[in-house]
């Protein structure tokens, strides 16, 4: 995995010099547009990547607007929302949950959905490993679970599906959650039985079974959740509407160039859209129903 993350930067160290970005902080470049995110909402990818990933796309998507766009990576997402609320950031790249927590500091037109993979919403699978005696979600409890990092939607609907059974949630069902730096190591770790169950999304499996075949003849899915955006980014709700008004065309059409395709390409990111009302019911209504659940747990413990 080390080899797979060093090769990443490699190229996007060259892509980069291609399209003539500088990974200096010093650079000739003025930051107009300054966006936030927490190691904690980090999504497939490491704080070194992200700072590059960011870099690389967001500047090649607007490198014709005559904006700059640079990334703050915070300790956690409380330090954001602090940056926010004092108006040192101007967007936050986050997960649909705390977006909820911070949505009345966002603008309401200014939201748009990172998209990887084929689908806009992307469904979390439970996977376990074939004739292990692991085919049902009661079979789990007290074994060994690998989550990737950044999964803040996918955990709470785990906790949701086990809930709903009158189970406990995850940290008191599985004996160990492993959290793992990307979702195709936690299926290498399932695969090679270092674990017995493994949370990731639809995407990230199909391309694990791509780069392994085998891994679609002995893993089995036995969990789909409800199709559930979990990245957006947003801008501050004070954030220039004429800035904003610029910058929008070029956000909404990625497809408009074969280097902008590769450098969105090697991030997994498929598409960005602009997010509208209905898009975050499914995680709206999830989140109700994990507060709900939550106090039920709560009341039938102390009856």
């Amino acid at each position: 995995m080390q080899l797979k993350s060093t090769l990443k930067n490699m190229l996007c160290i060259v892509l980069i010099t291609m399209h003539g970005f500088s990974l200096a902080v010093g650079s000739d470049q003025k930051v107009t547009i300054l966006a936030g995110i927490s190691k904690d909402t980090l999504y497939d990818i490491s704080e070194a990547d992200a700072k590059i990933a960011f870099t690389l796309v967001l500047n090649d998507i607007l490198k014709e607007s005559g904006e700059f766009v640079a990334l703050d990576v915070f300790q956690n997402k409380s330090a954001v929302q602090k940056s926010l609320l004092k108006g040192d950031i101007d967007a936050v790249f986050t997960n649909t949950l705390q977006y909820l927590e911070l949505e009345e500091f966002l603008h309401p037109d200014g939201t748009y959905v990172i998209q990887h993979g084929p689908q806009l919403k992307p469904k979390f699978y439970l996977i376990a490993k074939r004739n292990a005696g692991t085919d049902r979600l009661a079979d789990l409890r007290g074994r060994k679970i690998a989550i990737p990092k950044g999964y803040a939607v996918g955990n709470m609907y785990l906790d949701v599906l086990l809930m709903r059974h009158n189970y406990p949630a995850s940290n008191d069902f599985f004996s160990v959650i492993r959290e793992t730096s990307e979702s195709n190591t936690a299926l290498i770790d399932l695969f090679f039985s270092k674990v017995d169950a493994a949370l990731v999304t639809d995407f990230s499996y199909e391309v694990a079974c791509e780069l392994n075949p085998q891994m679609r003849k002995q893993l089995n899915i036995i969990q789909v959740s409800e199709p559930l955006i979990h990245q957006v980014v947003a801008v501050r709700v004070d954030f220039s509407q004429a800035k904003l008004d610029k910058i929008e065309p070029f956000f909404l059409n990625t497809q408009r160039s074969p280097s902008l395709i590769q450098s969105m390409s090697l991030f997994r990111i498929s598409a960005i859209r602009k997010l509208d009302t209905s898009s975050l019911n499914e995680v709206r209504s999830l989140n109700l129903e994990f507060q709900e659940l939550s106090r039920r747990k709560i009341r039938t413990t102390h009856q």
